[in-house]
Parts: C-alpha cells; sequence; structure tokens
C-alpha cells in the first residue's frame, strides 16, 4: 500500500514574492484567466517600478501609463465586456488597508490609477468612473503627467522592453511576458 501525497495548497497568508500584492483569491474565481492575467501584469510592473524607485531611469507614473496602455489592450482583445471585471478589480484595490507612513503598500496598486486615466482618456467605458465617485479630489496632476507621457508614440515600446529586461525573482509571469512583447511590437 503507497502513502497519498496531498498537493500543497496556497494559503491566503502566503505571499511568495515577500509582499502583499493585489490578487485577490474570491476574484481569481469568479472572473478567471482574464482577472488573473491583468492581476499578474500590474503586480509585474510594479515590481520592476520598484527596483529602481531610490535612483529612478524612468519617467514619473510610467507603471500607470504601462498598465493604463494594457487595459487598452485587454479591452480590444475581449470579446465580451470586461466591465464588471475591471470595476471588481479597482474596487478591490481600493478597498485594501492604506499603507503605513513609509511603506508602499500592495503590489499592483497603480491599477485604480490606470483605470482612472483610461476612463478620462476615452480608453475605457465611462461607467467604471463610478469607482471614484468617493475621491474627494480627482488626481489632476497625475493625468498631466500621463499625458505628457502618452505624447511619446515610442514609449509604451520602451516601457516594455524595460520590464522584459528587469532581472526579478521570482521572474515575470508567463502572460506577463506575452502581454509586454505585444506592447513592444514583438507579438
Amino acid at each position: 500500500m503507497t502513502k497519498k501525497k496531498g498537493l500543497r495548497v496556497a494559503k491566503p497568508g502566503d505571499q511568495k514574492l515577500g509582499r502583499a500584492t493585489i490578487m485577490d483569491r474570491a476574484l481569481a474565481l469568479r472572473h478567471g484567466a482574464p482577472y488573473v492575467h491583468l492581476a499578474a501584469f500590474a503586480i509585474d510592473v510594479d515590481r520592476v517600478h520598484r527596483l529602481d524607485s531610490d535612483r529612478p531611469t524612468q519617467p514619473f507614473a510610467w507603471e500607470v501609463f504601462l498598465t493604463e496602455m494594457r487595459l487598452v489592450r485587454f479591452m480590444d482583445e475581449a470579446t465580451t465586456d470586461p466591465s464588471s471585471l475591471l470595476e471588481d478589480m479597482c474596487l478591490s484595490v481600493m478597498d485594501l488597508p492604506r499603507p503605513e507612513v513609509g511603506s508602499q503598500g500592495a503590489l499592483g496598486a497603480q491599477l485604480p490609477f490606470a483605470i482612472y486615466a483610461g476612463v478620462a482618456h476615452d480608453h475605457l467605458p465611462t461607467s467604471l468612473g463610478n469607482c471614484f465617485s468617493s475621491w474627494k479630489k480627482p488626481p489632476t496632476d497625475l493625468l498631466s503627467e500621463l499625458d505628457a507621457l502618452a505624447a511619446r508614440p515610442d514609449l509604451p515600446a520602451t516601457l516594455a522592453a524595460h520590464c522584459l529586461a528587469a532581472r526579478l525573482e521570482p521572474p515575470l509571469a508567463e502572460p506577463v511576458r506575452v502581454a509586454l512583447l505585444a506592447l513592444k511590437g514583438e507579438e
């Protein structure tokens, strides 16, 4: 008789990246792979962003810009309306506890700002603007920065290449790598 080994099951407290992320198990179950791929994208882009947070090599808010560009592509690729997925993702991140002073918070937390920018730039459905009704003041300075970045048509490819070249441990998730290659123009 052989002894059966059980599969190791991830527990809510498990953190493979050494810090909290925006990944939500309930949303992953509800929305499946599209949710997981978008959350992983935001998380991995934020991981690259934090690599050089002491001495930035990229423009301010580049991680928000690149995430917005991925969301725009996601909308183009979608075969059904992904608004409820994006709304769930946005509200889930916004409901996370505020980071303590001096800490950076959950990896991928730029996602709501990318969704906000996508709505403001008419790339995402205006109905997603309801997610931000509780904001006392819109991030107009951020939008100005993102507008300046959008004026550089080569920037998404440059930022995607920057992420692809980053030395991350663990490395970029495969769906993130594929999405970055697409943003780089190497589909």
